[in-house]
């Protein structure tokens, strides 16, 4: 039974949240040695679905606006350091409860999803309801940093203590990258990939991979 037409207009819009796992890769190769798994990401924000044919459901373009929160979370009590204008890992001489390093993204993600949700015929009316049935999604996104900053946590004679270290820490200003998800109704698989290094200025560059879950809330 059909409620509500309008929700099957050719464009609609989206809340989008995901939540998954941060790896860096420098010189093609995942870097399991210095992180912790626990190093993690999540993204929000909105986004608008347009049917790109007037009277077929299968292709549509995505797009809209997020907010990328990617943490790094260092092992062995290291933490991140600027040295001679580039960023390295160092000793931190603490038994670190936490270490992170948190980077915020403002991005434009476009993706061009194929939907297989089928048409639905109620009369003489025509309805394209989407997230129904299998998706799939390839795109990238473009945007720039918008903060930095590194949080430690450790014990020091007998007192908690938490310190927040802002500032630049020679995250890439620009951000790029490529992103894929597949999945069945709101629910996906997600991948997304920057193709710019973390940090702007080392010698080596390293690239952050997440691998995560994505929810698209009509």
């Amino acid at each position: 039974t059909i409620t509500k037409e309008l929700s099957y207009k050719r464009t609609t819009s989206q809340l989008v949240f995901a939540l998954g796992v941060n790896r860096l890769v420098t010189d093609d190769k995942i870097d399991n040695d210095n992180f912790k798994w626990r190093s993690d990401f999540y993204e929000w924000g909105v986004a608008f679905n347009t049917r790109v044919f007037r009277n077929n459901n299968l292709l549509h373009a995505k797009y809209g606006l997020s907010l990328q929160y990617n943490n790094l979370r260092p092992d062995n009590d290291m933490m991140f350091a600027t040295e001679g204008g580039k960023t390295v890992l160092v000793d931190s001489d603490l038994d670190l409860d936490v270490a992170r390093l948190r980077y915020v993204n403002l991005v434009v993600p476009v993706h061009l999803e194929f939907d297989f949700t089928k048409k639905q015929v109620n009369g003489d009316k025509t309805y394209f309801p989407t997230h129904k049935s299998f998706r799939l999604g390839v795109g990238g996104y473009t945007g720039f940093n918008v903060k930095e900053k590194q949080i430690l946590k450790y014990s020091q004679d007998g007192h908690d203590i938490k310190t927040k270290q802002k500032g630049d820490f020679n995250v890439s200003d620009f951000v790029y990258g490529v992103s894929a998800y597949v999945g069945y109704g709101e629910v996906s698989l997600y991948a997304k990939y920057d193709l710019q290094p973390v940090f702007a200025n080392n010698d080596v560059d390293s690239n952050n991979l997440s691998l995560g879950i994505r929810f698209d809330f009509n």
